[in-house]
């Protein structure tokens, strides 16, 4: 974890939804599938999820580089 990490606030899976544009329902529900990078807090069924903006953002930078050079990779096949 690097220095900058240690002192950055979690925010709640509202938040994050808002970064995300997408539903608090959708955020949860791909944190306890393991689609999200997110940290639970509770050791109960029922966990409440916190998550950190910057890995979100590396997340989301993977998935899209990654879907970038699959669409590449297909169209090379296709021609």
């Amino acid at each position: 974890m690097n220095p900058a990490e240690d002192n950055e606030p979690f925010v709640t899976p509202e938040e994050a939804a808002n970064f995300l544009k997408i539903s608090p329902v959708t955020v949860k529900k791909m944190a306890r599938e393991g689609w999200l990078p997110a940290h639970p807090i509770g050791n109960g069924v029922r966990k409440r999820w916190r998550f950190r903006i910057s890995e979100l953002v590396s997340h989301m930078r993977c998935r899209v580089e990654s879907e970038a050079s699959s669409v590449r990779a297909l169209r090379r096949k296709v021609s």
